[in-house]
């Protein structure tokens, strides 16, 4: 382990200091978690092992043969599938000097606050991104079929092919009756552009701040057949066709219950902070302290069949 203190900062956490910073880490984390909004979120109850299991009931045959007067059909068969799912420990930290902190109270103490804050959200957001990647259903854009022959920007058609391969397999829409959509910047100034009939709708044109209607979402910009998008840099590229490659851009479309995010204990994201002196002998001059965080969590694919991962490049 490599401490890397920091040497230049600012004095030390009082009890009103400490709360402030708390909210400043709070709030900068939230900023970043686009694929947790969409997740089915789970506790883990603690001392309870080390995996946690969900099941996937298997839909039943639909019963089209009639009843005979008196007689009893035979029953269904009930099955499930199990999905099995391991959480992990994640975290990151700052260490800074005593000096540091006898230098530059507010400004450096912040700061870090800010950037591990941001830092945890985008960890906990990547982290799940990258379970989702590979592991859900894939459509590539024009007549591709690897991502390495990929040369078509994503246009609105692609996206009404997600949502239509979503419907035709009964996939559920969220709570508010829509598939949810992350698209990177790049892809959502295609779909802007399009001017296919029927298409696009600003999210300033269905959700209005003085009526009461349904919650915008974080980063929502637009609507497309059903499906509410939100705009994330956290969105996985690769490489196309061409030469040089153009960029290509790993898209969004999901259906409910495609992904789970576990909480144990319902820890949450825990704040670490340690000032210079609080170490004992393991810091016998008192000269360094950190604030860090960690979090225990897991981010199982519930069902493959429930998100559709649109891979194209952009025009932008």
């Amino acid at each position: 382990m490599a401490l890397n203190p920091n040497l230049t900062s600012t004095s030390g956490l009082n009890d009103a200091s400490a709360i402030y910073y708390d909210r400043v880490l709070l709030e900068f984390l939230k900023f970043p978690l686009f694929f947790q909004e969409s997740a089915e979120k789970r506790p883990m109850p603690g001392k309870n092992g080390t995996q946690i299991q969900f099941l996937r009931p298997v839909v039943l045959s639909v019963a089209t043969s009639p009843i005979n007067e008196g007689v009893n059909p035979n029953g269904a068969l009930w099955n499930t599938t199990k999905i099995l799912a391991t959480p992990l420990q994640y975290g990151n930290y700052v260490a800074f000097s005593d000096r540091l902190v006898l230098e530059a109270y507010d400004n450096i103490t912040e700061a870090i606050h800010e950037v591990l804050g941001y830092n945890a959200g985008l960890t906990f957001d990547t982290l799940q991104r990258n379970q989702m990647q590979g592991n859900m259903t894939i459509q590539y854009t024009g007549s591709a079929n690897t991502e390495g022959t990929v040369s078509v920007a994503c246009a609105a058609i692609d996206f009404r092919k997600a949502a239509k391969a979503l419907q035709s397999l009964a996939v559920l829409p969220f709570e508010d009756g829509c598939f949810h959509g992350l698209l990177h910047p790049a892809t959502a100034a295609d779909l802007q552009a399009d001017s296919t009939a029927g298409g696009w709708l600003d999210v300033n044109k269905y959700i209005s701040i003085e009526k009461n209607h349904e919650k915008v979402l974080r980063g929502e910009i637009g609507k497309l057949f059903n499906i509410r998008f939100q705009a994330t840099p956290n969105i996985a590229t690769g490489a196309g066709a061409g030469s040089p490659a153009a960029t290509t851009y790993h898209n969004w479309v999901i259906g409910k219950q495609a992904v789970g995010s576990v909480d144990v204990a319902n820890e949450g994201i825990e704040k670490i902070v340690h000032m210079p002196g609080d170490a004992g002998v393991a810091d016998p001059l008192n000269l360094t302290g950190s604030i860090g965080y960690k979090f225990y969590s897991v981010f199982p694919v519930l069902d493959s069949n429930r998100a559709i991962e649109v891979i194209g490049t952009s025009a932008y």
